[in-house]
Order: structure tokens, then sequence, then C-alpha cells
């Protein structure tokens, strides 16, 4: 869990980047607030500090637009310059309430602060929904209080200007008349609730990053604004460590590796967030499928495949049409007419895609009574949903509208919900190793017994005993965790799997969650030792999640270099000359049969040009064929990416002869050298 000196740093950090947003809109209002008739150019909105920086969303002016005005990264550095200058003044900061009345007049012509002060005015809850354009998760910051009895602001500028415009706003608040009229201060001022740096000198490190469209307050009805991301470090050996993650993130990005390596598409006429599998990219997936499979049944688990429609009824009894609906695609309805045009039968039959798999899966455990002796019962799906998601939400194969998730539900009795727990501990670690993450933690999410949402379904006992079990687990196993209190789901706790990528990046892959709900709503039993009725424990486990968002992980994590046994093409042979081609074609069957995924290029192109297509696709293991190697019934071996540093630990293990070159050939070797790369 986190100490008290990382959550300081952490504030202070926030803090700072808070403070750069208030810098930044500083600068664009000196640079670019208005032209030389006094005419607005931008129109200042808003701007948090967000997970790893600050964002600044601003309008320009219809008579701007009209002009040609338009600001871009090339007015990066002049912005920047601007910032700098602000910073070297050491202006304070510093926070005053003030009523509603002078609010309106201090942004009397902002009609964006104004719509703010309405909706504090209403209570209207101000939750403004982000967008990242470049593939973070979904940001949701509640900006400001609702209906408060005074507004915050903050104020930035020389001590003279600040006691100023105090003096003056506390005149304006004494004033009785409900005068609208604008008011000019001397210093900067922004509607904020912080928190913020003393002194804006304390701001050591930032950086502007990207410019990009963005809604007003989230909602796609509302005005396109610009919006431009920036970053604050506490020095410039963090920012340089920082942008250096983020340069490795873009060549990363799995979007751009997925196109390359022709992995997956995005095909309009299909539909947007319905990501299609292209053959390379199905390959890498049926052998994750048929890996987990085959461990899911080590550990005695057995599977189902449930249909993608199901009928409205079960999604009523199942509670999800009461609060999942707005996530889910609208009904099909089904009507049987005769040759006349009337309907057949009493009532239309209405389905929906299916947002989950848990009610039909759990309807397959009511197809028969259960014993404890039965017990634990362990069903396993590979499982298609579908989930209605904006379309400013959607993001390559991270963000999407359908996907499979690998999915299990375990029934088990009370005296079993432990070893349950720590057997999918077990499966975790052994997943987590074979495909090669070592840098994760987990996340506790437990219920707070005070609020009303965790007292919806589940005896409080059971509740407890989940979380303390839990927690047990976690304890014993030495992990790294955190503990977050009031976040569960409100059917029960979970823990999920953050697992962090090469260049810091973080990302919920694996979710183990116990359901109270469902068991409750569609009455799952057991019969116990004396013939009693009983609820089992119900517990969810996806340990890839969604095959979509863990191979987005995937493929950024590795930069498209996948360790060879689950790498879309394996081998590709490459014969140097239309005489070696028959004994090429020999070896691809020969591999073929033991179920190698390998590829021949017998383009009539130069090896050089073969080896570099071979590079650019990734391929981490290339067999040249030449005349000697055709002559002694071997291979000239080349390996790159995760096969290098296979061959590196052989080498050093003695347990592959050779000398490797700086370029990655190791010489004539065996065709059965190969089964040494192919393991996990």
């Amino acid at each position: 869990m986190p100490n008290n000196q990382e959550i300081t740093q952490e504030a202070q950090l926030l803090a700072m980047r808070h403070s750069a947003e208030h810098v930044l809109t500083m600068a664009m209002e000196q640079l670019y607030g208005s032209d030389e008739k006094s005419n607005p150019i931008i129109i200042k909105a808003m701007g948090p500090a967000i997970a790893d920086g600050f964002y600044f969303d601003f309008d320009i002016a219809t008579s701007a637009t009209a002009k040609g005005f338009k600001i871009t990264e090339k007015d990066f550095p002049k912005i920047e310059k601007a910032m700098r200058k602000l910073i070297q003044q050491d202006l304070l900061m510093e926070k005053i309430d003030v009523s509603m009345k002078v609010a309106r007049q201090i942004f009397a012509n902002n009609i964006y602060k104004q719509e703010l002060l309405d909706g504090l005015a209403n209570a209207q809850d101000f939750e403004i929904s982000e967008s990242v354009s470049d593939g973070k998760s979904m940001i949701k910051q509640q900006m400001l209080e609702q209906k408060p009895s005074k507004l915050t602001l903050y104020l930035t500028g020389r001590a003279e200007q600040i006691a100023a415009d105090k003096k003056l706003l506390a005149g304006l608040e004494m004033m009785s008349n409900n005068d609208q009229a604008s008011i000019k201060l001397a210093s900067f001022v922004d509607l904020c609730k912080g928190p913020h740096v003393a002194k804006i000198s304390e701001i050591k490190a930032f950086k502007l990053l990207s410019i990009a469209g963005a809604y007003w307050c989230g909602d796609e009805k509302n005005k396109m604004l610009t919006r431009i991301y920036g970053t604050a470090f506490a020095s410039q050996a963090a920012l340089d460590d920082y942008l250096a993650k983020k340069q490795m993130a873009e060549e990363r990005n799995h979007r751009k590796i997925g196109k390359e390596m022709e992995l997956f598409a995005i095909i309009p006429e299909i539909g947007q967030g319905l990501p299609v599998w292209l053959p390379n990219g199905y390959a890498m997936r049926r052998v994750i499928e048929d890996y987990m499979m085959k461990m899911e049944r080590r550990f005695g688990y057995v599977h189902i495949l449930t249909p993608h429609l199901n009928r409205k009824e079960l999604f009523e009894k199942s509670g999800h049409l009461g609060f999942y609906a707005e996530n889910m695609y609208p009904p099909l309805v089904y009507e049987e007419k005769d040759a006349s045009g009337k309907v057949i039968g009493q009532e239309a039959e209405v389905y929906y895609p299916k947002p989950m798999n848990c009610p039909a899966g759990i309807m397959v455990y009511k197809l028969k009574n259960h014993s404890y002796r039965d017990l634990p019962i362990k069903m396993g799906e590979f499982g298609t949903v579908y989930r209605r998601e904006k379309s400013g939400e959607l993001h390559g194969l991270q963000r999407v509208r359908g996907f499979t998730q690998n999915d299990a539900h375990i029934y088990c009795t009370p005296e079993q919900l432990k070893d349950q727990f720590k057997e999918v501990m077990s499966m975790l670690d052994i997943f987590y190793k074979d495909i090669g993450f070592n840098n994760y933690h987990f996340r506790l999410s437990i219920s707070d017994p005070d609020k009303a949402k965790f007292q919806s379904c589940g005896k409080r006992s059971d509740w407890e005993k989940a979380e303390n079990i839990m927690r047990e687990i976690l304890n014993e196993a030495g992990v790294q965790y955190v503990e977050a209190k009031g976040e569960a789901a409100f059917y029960g706790p979970k823990l999920d799997v953050q697992a962090v990528n090469v260049f810091g990046k973080e990302d919920s892959i694996s979710t183990i969650q116990v359901d109270f709900n469902l068991p409750e709503r569609l009455d799952v039993f057991y019969i116990d030792e004396k013939g009693v009725k009983q609820r089992p424990f119900v517990i969810h486990r996806a340990l890839i999640g969604s095959f979509e968002r863990f191979f987005a992980f995937l493929i950024e994590h590795y930069g498209g270099d996948f360790p060879v046994w689950f790498a879309p093409v394996q081998v590709r042979i490459l014969p140097i000359a239309d005489r070696h081609l028959n004994y090429a074609r020999q070896l691809m069957d020969q591999l073929l049969d033991e179920g190698v995924r390998v590829e021949i290029d017998d383009r009539s192109e130069r090896l050089q040009a073969k080896i570099r297509a071979s590079e650019v696709s990734r391929v981490p293991i290339m067999l040249i064929i030449g005349d000697n190697e055709l002559a002694a019934k071997q291979v000239g071996m080349r390996v790159r990416g995760q096969a290098r540093e296979r061959a590196e630990a052989l080498i050093k293990a003695h347990q592959l002869e050779g000398v490797m070159t700086k370029s990655g050939d190791l010489g004539l070797q065996s065709l059965e050298v190969l089964e040494k790369f192919l393991k996990k």
C-alpha cells in the first residue's frame, strides 16, 4: 500500500500540474486574449489536472475563426516561452471564496463560466467526462461542489495585485444591489477548487504535448472546443523520463503496430467499435485461447458457450434492465405472422444482445440441482458481449462495443471460498509468468457498510467474510496491493490486477469478483448435507479480462516483438535461390505437421530484402536456406526480438552451440534446435 510520503508527493505533483494549467491559461490570454480592437480571440472554458498532466479547453471567437485564426502545435514554443516568463515573475496563487453574485460579475463576459455557475445555482451535477485522444482511459473528475454557499476562486498575481483585488471583492460583497456589470481584476482569476502551489515558481519543469478537439463538458451535443494537453514534473530529469516513455508509447501504440503487423482492423462498413481479427491476430488469439482452456481444464473447469442474444425476461430477473439498460443495445423484437400478415401467438419475443455472460452462465448451473458434494463447480466461457459506447470513447482494441471475455463462474460453499481464491491467484501467477508480465499490483475494492449502496444485496457477514479472505490471501502472498474502501461494486467486493507496461502505462487486466446479487435474483442454491437449500458463494473470474483489451496491452507491452510461443508467425523460411525451394518446402511441411506457424518467402528477391521484410514483420526466427544448408541438411538460423533473448540465455546455459553475431546469426543449426525456442 502507498506510504504517506508517496501520497504527499502525488498531492504535490497534482497541485503543480493544476497550477501549470492556470499558467497556460494566463499565457494564452496574454497572447490571444483579444485583438487590436479589443475583440476577443479566445474564450477560456476550463482545465483540470489529470492522471499524468493537465489540459486547457478554450473556444475561438467566431470573428477570429472567420479570419482564419487557429492554434496548432507549431505555436507551442511561443506559448511555452510566455509561460516561462510568467513563472520567472514568482507570482502568488491565493484562494478566495466569493458569493454567486460576485462570481457572476467576475465572469460576466464568459458564457462557459456562466454555464458552470448556472449548474451550481441549480444544483446540477457538473461532472466532466473526458475522452482522451491518446489512449488513456476515461477520466471523470468532479470539478465543483453542488449548490455551495460560497464559490472558490484562485487569484494569481503579485502580492499588491491580489491585496487590491481582495479589497475590491470584499466591497462588492457588501453591496446589496444585483448589478451584474462586468468587473476587471488586477490579477488573473479562475473558478477553481484547487489545490495549487503557493507560488508559480514552484513549477519546475513543464511541456505542452498535443492539441485536440473536445466537446464542452464531454457532451457530444455541445460545441467542439480546442484542447491543449500538457504535463509538469518536479524536475527536468523526471520530465525527460516521462517524454522518453511517451515517445516509446507512441511507437508501441497498439493501433499503429496492429496495422503494420495486420493483427486487427476496424472496418467502417462492419461497424465502429467492432474489431475484426485478421489472420495474424487471430492466430495469436487462438494460441492464447487454447493455452487458457488447457490451463483451466487442468484446474477442474468445464466450458460452456451461451448465445449472443438472451431473452428480455432473463435481464429483467437479473436486474440488468434496471441498473444497466443505458449500456445495453436496443432490443430485437421477433414476431411470426401468417400469410395474411396476422401475428401468430400472444406476444412478440424480445431479445437483447447480452452485455454480460453471467446471467446465461448461471442459468446453465440451474439446469439441475446440485449437492454440496458437487461443489465447487467451475464453468468457463469465452463469451462475446456487446455494450453501447459513445463514438468519442472508442479506441482501437482498448475500448470497443463488442468483445470476448475469458469468463468463469465458480460456485462454492463458504468453507471452500478461501481455497478457490487461492487457486485463482495461483492461476494468475502461472499465466503472468508464461505471458511475460512481471510488473503488476493488486487493487482490492471493498464495501463501506455505512453506505446504502452496499446494503441492497448479500448479508453483511458474507461481505465481511469475502473481504477478509481476499485480504488474508493478499497478505499471505506478500504481494503489493491497494485497498479501496467504498469502491466495490454494489453486488460484491472485487480484486483487480493492474499491470504496468514497460513505459509506465497501467491497465486493469484480470478481475476476481464476488457476486451477491445474481445468486439472490436468480435463486441459485445447492443442497447441503442436511438436505437444506443454501446459497453458494459465486465468484466471477476473468484472468484475461477481454481478449481485445488484453491484446491492446500485450501489443504495446512487447511492441510487436512477441515471445515465440504465441507470435503470429514463429518462423519464416528464406531460400536464397530457386534451387533451394524444394528443400525449403520440405522443411515447411515438416514444421507445419509439428504445429509450427511457419511461412516461406519464395519471392525472387535478394536475401537481404527478404531478411529486411521479415524484420519489419517482426518474425522472431528466420531459417536461411542456401547451398551449404542444403548440402548439410541443416538451416542457417537468424533470430531477433524475444528469440534473440532466448538464444542468449541458451548459449549462456550451454544448451545451444555456436556464437551469435550482432545481427542475430547463429550459423548452421539442426532443425531440432527450434524446439528450444518454441517452449513457453
